[in-house]
């Protein structure tokens, strides 16, 4: 267990804490100096059962509001402190209201310097601060009158504190290991140190995490919890870490993060569930303040059907990527005025701006609003029918189990993507439907490429419900594929008698340059037309599935098509990663540079291919 202090500069929260556990978390020569807490500082109390709880001393002054704040991030409690002489403060109210934005942690109070005062004022100063609390929904916390120098009421606050920590449920420690990281130093002989909190999973002496920051393996060479070696740590526990690796200390500030390579997906644009003190300013740069890190950020704001118009979302976008997942808390704080504006928790770490005021993605945003897994997969298969990512849907939570839904018999899976059976059953029928109709008015033409299939469904063209779907139908035969053109089984374009002649007429120079297309300037020479002429009866080759065009004057025949789709999957099958590039299609298929660029794109919008970056995949 850990718990943090708060309080009003030189309220005791230093004094109180070597009054628990003799020892002085003031480490630097200027805080010595000046008498005053301005790092964070450590300690810990050992309790009578064996189990230990770590003590975070923040700073208690204005001027080092960012340090407290990155102070009582990753804890699990907050230990109150008033000075019975002073009483409430204004950093006592600021810290309150920190307590109030962090939401859900326990809170005990000590009222401290008692000696100074009698002790009419110092029960004063306790019922002042209880009703404080009673504002913030905190009723009847356990409170003490507390001299530190002399160390009356100091047992009962740790026979307090022992009994949190009895009664504190264990921290899972199943998950993928995640460290916050909140100080780093160089040793002689021994490299680079960090301190931290393990937030979650396990790690022991040789595991390899990445870092936060820039995604750089370091090995743990050892362990230190409480200034003793050990091989393992769990979640909940503050640990020293001993790391190998290309690391240099700009690479690390407070806030990095150690993890599991599982988990290592930088975000740099997140919604959120917001609860605001005051609203945010319209313009400007804002900070936001998570676990130990500190970031700047914008604000979007999102309104629309389905949200509730009594529930604030928005969407952040950062000026540097962060790693977390769903229900992460953090605090919004106006850097001009330094006040704080108020706090808000992850709902969906990988979404994407583009869209964002989409009814259907406010729709998915409200439905991943819930901490139950299991419920939030099942509201999002019904409010996005092209399906879920289970893979992002893991990665999101940080589930090391996959949701009981995703095995549901109502659910259809191909990989790690999932979606309704109704929805796919559906989908197949109108797909089906869609093509009997066009062949119905256009006998002439092929069939029905996968864009305007995707148009008539109302489906993105890159869905992979209508990739699943075609997929099934082609095995199942109950569909066929003529170069892009989709079509049912048995049916033929019905060109007339002299588009027929006229195709015979072209054959050749198609077949002497295959798989190249032919150059449209000697198709206009040996057929004695000009561009007017010949563009248009190659248009309507096109229309009835006996051409394809793959770009600007560039024609091929369907199985030169077929022929290329197959020496691209060739390539994908020779790459592990099952991608290509352009360079190494040019030099397998042997048609030059433009005309493997302009078939490469001919594919990817026709739904075949699939680019990121410089390589591609067959989809």
């Amino acid at each position: 267990m850990i718990i943090a202090t708060a309080g009003h500069v030189d309220h005791g929260k230093t004094a109180l804490i070597k009054a628990l556990t003799g020892q002085h978390t003031d480490r630097t020569a200027e805080e010595m100096r000046r008498g005053m807490s301005i790092e964070l500082g450590y300690a810990w109390l050992e309790c009578a059962d064996g189990k230990t709880i770590d003590l975070v001393d923040v700073p208690g002054h204005e001027k080092f509001m960012r340090t407290l704040l990155a102070g009582m991030g990753c804890v699990d409690a907050v230990m109150l402190v008033v000075a019975a002489d002073d009483g409430v403060m204004p950093q006592t109210l600021d810290h309150l209201q920190v307590l109030k934005l962090l939401g859900g942690r326990p809170v005990v109070v000590a009222v401290s310097k008692c000696a100074n005062v009698t002790d009419e004022r110092a029960r004063q100063v306790q019922q002042e601060v209880i009703d404080l609390l009673a504002e913030l929904s905190i009723e009847q916390p356990p409170s003490f009158l507390i001299d530190s120098l002399s160390g009356d009421g100091v047992a009962a606050l740790i026979d307090q504190l022992n009994a949190w920590a009895n009664s504190f449920p264990a921290t899972d420690d199943q998950g993928p290991a995640r460290m916050s990281i909140d100080r780093h130093f160089s040793q002689p002989g021994a490299g680079n140190i960090v301190t931290g909190t393990l937030l979650s999973g396990r790690i022991q002496i040789g595991d390899t995490l990445r870092l936060s920051d820039n995604g750089t393996p370091l090995r743990i060479r050892s362990i230190q919890v409480h200034g003793q070696t050990v091989t393992t740590a769990q979640a909940g526990q503050r640990c020293a870490l001993n790391l190998v690796g290309e690391l240099v200390g700009s690479d690390l500030s407070r806030g990095s993060q150690l993890l599991d390579a599982a988990i290592f997906a930088p975000t740099a644009c997140f919604d959120s569930r917001l609860e605001l003190i005051a609203g945010l300013p319209n313009r400007g740069t804002l900070q936001l303040h998570m676990g130990n890190a500190v970031f700047n950020a914008r604000c979007v704001p999102l309104k629309g059907e389905p949200l509730p118009a009594d529930r604030p979302y928005g969407q952040w976008i950062l000026d540097r990527p962060v790693c977390c997942r769903y229900g992460e808390r953090f605090i919004i704080r106006d850097p001009a005025s330094r006040k704080l504006l108020g706090s808000g928790w992850v709902i969906d770490p990988f979404t994407q701006s583009k869209g964002r005021q989409r009814p259907d993605r406010l729709a998915a945003l409200l439905a991943m609003d819930s901490p139950d897994a299991d419920q939030v997969m099942q509201s999002l298969l019904r409010v996005l029918p092209d399906g879920v990512d289970l893979g992002c849907f893991m990665l999101a939570r940080h589930l090391s189990k996959e949701p009981a839904w995703a095995q549901h018999p109502d659910t259809l899976r191909v990989g790690n993507w999932i979606c309704r059976r109704s929805d796919y059953d559906q989908g197949l029928q109108y797909l089906l439907a869609a093509l009997a109709e066009h062949h119905d008015r256009h006998p002439d033409q092929a069939g029905m490429n996968r864009p305007q299939l995707a148009r008539h469904l109302g489906l993105p063209t890159n869905s992979r419900l209508l990739s699943t779907i075609i997929r099934h139908a082609l095995n199942g035969q109950i569909l066929q594929q003529s170069g892009p053109s989709l079509h049912l089984p048995g049916h033929q374009p019905e060109p007339d008698a002299q588009t027929l002649s006229w195709f015979e007429q072209l054959l050749p120079a198609f077949h002497a340059c295959a798989p190249r297309p032919p150059i449209i300037g000697e198709l206009m020479t040996q057929l004695r037309l000009d561009k007017a002429g010949l563009m248009p009866r190659l248009d309507r080759l096109c229309s009835l599935g006996l051409l394809i065009c793959i770009g600007r004057n560039r024609y091929l025949l369907p199985e030169s098509i077929d022929h290329l789709l197959s020496l691209a999957n060739e390539l994908a099958t020779q790459n592990n990663q099952g991608q290509f590039s352009t360079a190494s299609f040019r030099d397998h298929s042997g048609i030059g540079r433009n005309h493997s660029v302009a078939l490469l794109e001919y594919f990817d919008k026709v739904g075949l291919s699939r680019q990121s970056g410089q390589y591609r995949r067959l989809a």
